[in-house]
């Protein structure tokens, strides 16, 4: 008897159980081919003899299925694949759409994603943020971004990156000097794990850094 495939997708789901331990829901969805599986996977805060988390979190479990276009900029190695990560404070269900949104969008625009990566939007969801900033993710272990032959295809490697919002200075500063010297200059200064965490809850209010 043939034994079932240990898909890609089921990959990633173990390994994200590592981290954030078992989903509360799967969203499922579809990429923007209409085909390519996409699902939006919703974490609980957790506390046990393996996991401390006291938020929730959200990931994308699909976007790395295909290698990004990169036919217009930003473009950079084809071989990265790429996955997202949320956390909020509270259940955020608008998260989940924010998510499904940002995993179609290099392929609806034939490009790529990139650390550091910052994107403006003019009808942000709900009125927090001018923008957003893809990071890897600061309060995440090192181990975090696995091995391509943990979750990755063929020798591509899959990359996780956080969207973190920003407000309409940090926008305007990462813009004109580069995500990367905003995540330097800003992000690089909250090194508690208590303080990083606030900052980077996507539902929580706050002023601006600058």
């Amino acid at each position: 008897m043939t034994q079932p495939q240990y898909t890609s997708y089921q990959a990633r789901s173990f390994w994200y159980t590592k981290f954030f331990g078992v989903p509360v829901e799967i969203h499922k969805n579809v990429m923007e081919d209409g085909k390519t599986k996409l699902g939006i996977m919703e974490y609980a805060p957790i506390q046990n003899e393996l996991l401390v988390r006291s938020h929730w979190t959200y990931a994308t479990n699909g976007m790395s299925e295909r290698r990004m276009p990169c036919q217009e900029e930003p473009c950079g190695d084809p071989r990265i694949r790429i996955e997202l990560v949320v956390y909020s404070g509270a259940r955020a269900p608008w998260i989940i759409q924010l998510l499904s949104v940002m995993a179609r969008y290099p392929f609806v625009h034939r490009s790529g994603f990139a650390t550091n990566q910052t994107m403006p939007v003019t009808d942000p969801n709900p009125q927090l943020w001018d923008g957003y900033l893809l990071a890897t993710p600061p309060c995440e272990p090192e181990e975090f971004n696995p091995l391509a032959v943990d979750i990755g295809i063929g020798d591509d490697w899959v990359f996780h990156l956080q969207v973190v919002g920003l407000k309409s200075p940090e926008l305007m500063f990462a813009i004109e000097n580069g995500g990367q010297a905003f995540a330097e200059s800003y992000l690089a200064l909250h090194d508690s794990e208590d303080e990083m965490n606030e900052l980077l809850y996507l539902d929580r209010y706050r002023e601006s850094l600058m």
